[in-house]
């Protein structure tokens, strides 16, 4: 069937897979690039977090990406962390599929030139302090309570809409981690939620515990509340951090001496020292029970100092839907993790049986274990429940090529190209089924179609030149050949 090559490079414009169309280059740093696409199928915009193909030669690099990103897409919606969508694997990379937020990060306020975050005056300035300090352990505690330590808590990966919603960002980036694979229970998000390994993490908002050795060093919840804090006292003072880390408490004491000079600045109420304090504290078990317990206090704190109680209501997690299961599906096979892929899509089609999306994951992460026709089963029943659906016309076909059944799987891909005319993929695969049934003009028709939608395909040109090497036309088929070294194929 038919690959995709993608330049490591995305251009804007450029369209990915005839489904994302690349708006732009967000971010670059060490672990890869960040871009801004649309995604048609969903007509809305979403970040892409696309590695370095070098990390996946590093020991266990790969293993740790697909870990990361489990751990995200599976944590699902909360209205204070960033959504990640789902995960596809493109051009042999895994790249997640984030939902794309507005405004920046928190600390690109906190360094605004024009000093956004404090505008109003200071008894505005404190209100919508204390209101983005509560959002964030509110998302931190829902991450706790689903098994997953940050790591990596800090003001550059909490996103800051113009709405003032605050989400937490890069639980993947941060190496979390789920707790052995196990559902927590509830009740339990500060205890017994232990993550070892090394992961990444920030000098500056680090918390004792995590600079020990790897080996000493066993992270709980009780880590990120440190690192919360701290960003926390960024808030207060107007400023990213500079090495505090495990010296926070001490910076804090000095803080509070020598006061701000800052007219603009609010001052810091007597209840978040209180509080701060608490959470510097060394001994991870003297500090708050958990980031629940944090926003509880905070919400008290705010009604003191603003006067009325605190506005929001504690958001309660969405229940996952059978949509959400079929995506996480869809993510967990593109990860390698078909078994996993599997329970997903039986639990999305137990919620909904009648999910042609769901029907159509399921014959996806069957085929991972080359069971074609049970495969085509689920490719049949999507296709009863949405006569439309590409993807599942398309993923039939892939599954009776597979089977050699060339025929079937060639009217498939010309049901495809009937509703989508367009469609590359479609158009190598119908010229795949037509080199194979011996019919190579035809098939080198369809070929040249789908290299005109996507030039950047090499299966498409090594296909044309098998069959300009049948057909007798040796210099063209060097010239496809050539192109193919060309694009890495």
């Amino acid at each position: 069937m038919a690959s995709l090559s993608v330049a490591d490079d995305w251009q804007k414009g450029q369209t990915i897979r005839n489904r994302f169309e690349v708006s732009g280059l967000l971010a670059e740093g060490g672990m890869g690039r960040v871009y801004k696409v649309y995604y048609r199928a969903w007509q809305r915009e979403l970040a892409v977090k696309r590695p370095k193909p070098a990390i996946f030669t590093r020991a266990g690099g790969k293993e740790n990406f697909i870990r990361e990103a489990q751990t995200w897409v599976g944590l699902g919606q909360h209205p204070h962390i960033a959504q990640c969508c789902f995960v596809e694997t493109i051009a042999s990379i895994p790249c997640i599929f984030v939902e794309y937020v507005t405004g920046g990060s928190l600390k690109d306020w906190i360094v605004d030139a024009e000093r956004r975050l404090y505008q109003g005056g200071p008894a505005v300035a404190v209100a919508r302090l204390l209101d983005i300090a509560i959002q964030m352990a509110w998302g931190l505690d829902y991450a706790h309570a689903q098994g997953v330590v940050h790591q990596d808590v800090k003001p550059a990966n909490v996103l800051l809409p113009p709405d003032g919603t605050a989400k937490i960002a890069d639980f993947g980036l941060a190496q979390a981690r789920l707790l052995a694979g196990e559902a927590p229970r509830s009740g339990q998000a500060g205890a017994s939620l232990v993550v070892p390994g090394v992961g990444l993490l920030t000098p500056a908002y680090a918390s004792p515990e995590q600079v020990k050795s790897a080996s000493e060093r066993q992270l709980t919840p009780k880590s990120d509340l440190w690192s919360w804090a701290v960003s926390v006292f960024d808030l207060f003072v107007g400023a990213v951090a500079g090495r505090y880390g495990p010296a926070a408490a001490e910076t804090l004491e000095g803080y509070l001496a020598a006061g701000s000079e800052d007219p603009a600045l609010p001052l810091m109420p007597p209840g978040v020292v209180t509080l701060l304090r608490q959470c510097f504290q060394r001994d991870p078990l003297a500090r708050p029970a958990s980031m629940q317990a944090v926003a509880t206090a905070l919400c008290t704190i705010y009604a003191e100092v603003v006067g009325q109680p605190y506005p929001r209501p504690m958001p309660q997690p969405a229940p996952v839907s059978a949509k959400s299961w079929s995506i996480r599906a869809a993510s967990l096979r593109e990860l390698g993790k078909p078994e996993e892929a599997l329970v997903a899509v039986e639990q999305a089609l137990h919620l909904d049986p009648h999910d042609a999306l769901a029907w159509n994951n399921k014959g996806n992460a069957l085929c991972v274990f080359k069971r074609f026709e049970e495969a085509l089963i689920a490719y049949e029943q999507a296709l009863f429940l949405d006569p439309q659906s590409v993807k599942a016309w398309l993923n039939k076909g892939n599954a009776l090529g597979l089977l050699m059944r060339f025929e079937v799987a060639l009217a498939a891909y010309e049901q495809v190209l009937r509703l989508d005319p367009e469609h590359a993929f479609a158009w190598t695969n119908k010229g795949a089924m037509l080199c194979a049934l011996q019919r190579y003009d035809e098939a080198l028709v369809a070929l040249e179609q789908a290299i005109q939608r996507n030039p950047t395909d090499p299966m498409s040109y090594y296909l044309k030149g098998v069959v300009l090497h049948v057909l007798g036309r040796t210099r063209e088929a060097a010239e496809a050949e050539q192109r193919v070294r060309a694009l890495g194929g």
